[in-house]
């Protein structure tokens, strides 16, 4: 679809009013010169008609000048008026070289108003012509002309002047409207020019991501905001014309730079992730893409770089990593759990057999209760693996959490190794608690785990029980109800 603004017009009739201020500016000028012995002239030689013409003339000439505020296409009116009506007063008192002036009226008024204008002024001035000779008022220097041939030689006259004139008016109009289509085309194309690079640069600065441009030799052209902060620049002016070696240190500037000609050479497109340490420490990730920039004729001028900020989705993918890593180890920890339950079945079936016998040797029944007590024992650690591979139904109880703590810390101090010393300070005050036990095994496993973990050299690692009452402005920060809990 075609861009059709109200700018383009506007645009287009600049020129024509630089053409008016010129006529005017110049024929007010020469005027004063002219007017003057022309008027004196003109009354002493018996034409007071053609003296007064002036001076109205010059003084038209002077309110059109002088009065700014007047439509540009009424100014423009009026002067090819002062033309046309000079031309009729010098028609009539001089004669046949008055057709001059009406010739430069027509071209005037196609200079100043288009074609149109300028047939219409053609056209009237040939009427008057033919019609102020055909009545014989023209000037004495055509009295020689016979009487019976009067009117036809005007006419005659006037035909050519038509001719003439017409050639002259539309050559001009002809060019002028090729120029002005031509400067219409020009000046439409820049406007839209204009607001592509507003809307490609109102893009290019909203986005979140670093966006900059350099030439040749490696200096920065264009910067967004977002890339002028992570250099702490404020304006872009600041980064202009400067390269990565007044930036950076000199080692890693080099290694940037051969990058960067690598690119504006043609050689290599650079689709990466990079790394990097910001202020406070952290590994920051970043997805840096490098492309030659072009010119119309696809020649390279320099390149284009967009860097993005994706630390956020690396930790999310190490998350993700590390969550299917849990959910092996989880699922091979419940097919061994499972399987060491069919196991411990067979134990207990066999302990419980042995205790129904009657006759059996000192000694050997503690034997089989202690067989039956370790098979109860693995058994709670396959409760416990289960809830670790989250393969077990929540049956959350009311339970001793002293006691549930005692029984899992006899697992957890050959979990955690010999050379950390493992102790329990268990309040026996405190209410009994709803919790599923697997649960609450697991969390202290992970506790324990991570405690061994943080204690290359050893240490202590102590699990206690008491009992606390929450305000309720705690409550509100935990997402807790207010009153007694137990704490951990």
């Amino acid at each position: 679809m075609t861009d059709r603004t109200p700018v383009a017009p506007l645009a287009l009739m600049n020129w024509r009013r630089s053409v008016l201020t010129t006529t005017l500016r110049i024929s007010l000028y020469l005027g004063i010169l002219v007017c003057i012995p022309s008027a004196y002239i003109a009354w002493n030689t018996g034409l007071p008609f053609i003296a007064a013409l002036d001076v109205v003339i010059l003084s038209v000439v002077f309110a059109l000048y002088a009065i700014d505020r007047i439509p540009f296409a009424w100014r423009a009116a009026l002067l090819a008026a002062c033309g046309y009506a000079l031309a009729i007063g010098l028609l009539v008192e001089v004669g046949t070289l008055s057709v001059l002036f009406f010739i430069a009226s027509s071209v005037g008024a196609t200079l100043l108003l288009g074609v149109r204008a300028g047939m219409i002024a053609t056209i009237s001035s040939a009427v008057t012509i033919g019609a102020v000779g055909a009545l014989g008022w023209a000037g004495p220097e055509v009295v020689i002309i016979p009487a019976k041939y009067h009117a036809i030689r005007w006419i005659v006259i006037a035909l050519n002047f038509t001719l003439v004139s017409t050639l002259l008016t539309m050559g001009i109009g002809t060019v002028l409207s090729t120029l002005e289509q031509a400067l219409d085309n020009e000046t439409r194309a820049r406007a839209s020019l204009d607001r592509e690079r507003t809307l490609l640069r109102t893009l290019i600065d909203t986005l979140p991501d670093m966006v900059f441009t350099k030439d040749t030799h490696g200096r920065f052209m264009t910067a967004n905001p977002a890339a002028r902060a992570e250099w702490s620049d404020e304006r872009e002016s600041e980064m202009l014309g400067q390269t990565v070696f007044d930036r950076l240190p000199a080692a890693v500037a080099a290694d940037i730079h051969s990058e960067d000609m690598a690119v504006i050479s043609g050689r290599a497109v650079i689709n990466r992730e990079v790394s990097s340490v910001a202020a406070d420490g952290r590994t920051r990730w970043s997805l840096l893409i490098k492309v030659p920039l072009r010119d119309e004729t696809g020649a390279i001028i320099g390149l284009i770089g967009i860097s993005r900020n994706i630390t956020e989705r690396r930790r999310l993918e190490d998350q993700l990593r590390q969550a299917q890593k849990m959910e092996a180890i989880g699922r091979l920890a419940g097919g061994i759990a499972h399987d060491f339950n069919n196991l411990l079945t067979i134990i207990f079936g066999y302990s419980e057999l042995l205790r129904e016998e009657r006759e059996m040797p000192n000694g050997t029944r503690d034997c089989v209760d202690a067989i039956s007590d370790a098979a109860g024992r693995a058994a709670a650690l396959t409760r416990q693996l289960l809830a670790f591979s989250r393969q077990s139904m929540l049956q959350p109880k009311v339970i001793d959490l002293n006691a549930t703590i005692s029984e899992t810390a006899r697992m957890l101090s050959r979990l955690i190794g010999e050379d950390i010393v493992f102790s329990l300070v268990l309040d026996p005050s405190i209410a009994r608690v709803r919790v599923d036990p697997g649960q609450l095994d697991q969390v202290l496993m992970n506790l324990a785990v991570n405690a061994r973990d943080a204690m290359h050299r050893g240490g202590s690692l102590t699990i206690s029980t008491h009992r606390v009452d929450v305000t309720a402005a705690v409550a509100a920060r935990l997402e807790l109800a207010p009153g007694p809990h137990v704490t951990i």
